[in-house]
């Protein structure tokens, strides 16, 4: 499905939610929830895709396997405190939302310090 399908259909069910939203809360949570899980089911088959193609990439290119994994499990990180913390900003808890970006910035840098290692033993090498 194309992106402008896609999102006419997130504007229709999101204003669908909203109008309903007053007279029968729990039906337009029960659209909220179901939107939430389509977009996830999308952006999962999405990325998916981009996996397939960074290993491929990977396949023709001499690259050490170890920084794809890392570059993936960067890409993960980000994406998933950013869906939380968008959750957690929209039923109103914007502190928790802070704390789970400081989380998820604070695990990309955890996972990106083996990088940051090597970097610094080359720029070490060359001043030898």
């Amino acid at each position: 499905m194309n992106i402008g399908a896609l999102m006419s259909l997130i504007v229709i069910a999101v204003i669908l939610a909203l109008s309903l939203k007053n007279k029968s809360p729990e039906i337009s949570s029960i659209i909220s929830l179901s939107l939430c899980i389509a977009i996830i089911a999308v952006c999962v088959e999405r990325i998916r895709l981009i996996i397939g193609r960074i290993k491929n990439i990977s396949l023709n290119v001499d690259i050490d396997k170890t920084y794809i994994l890392i570059l993936l499990k960067l890409i993960g990180v980000a994406y998933i405190c950013e869906f939380a913390a968008g959750i957690s900003k929209d039923a109103g808890y914007g502190a928790v939302a802070s704390q789970i970006e400081l989380l998820g910035k604070l695990t990309m840098l955890m996972i990106s310090l083996p990088v940051l290692g090597q970097v610094i033993d080359i720029i070490l090498s060359m001043m030898r």
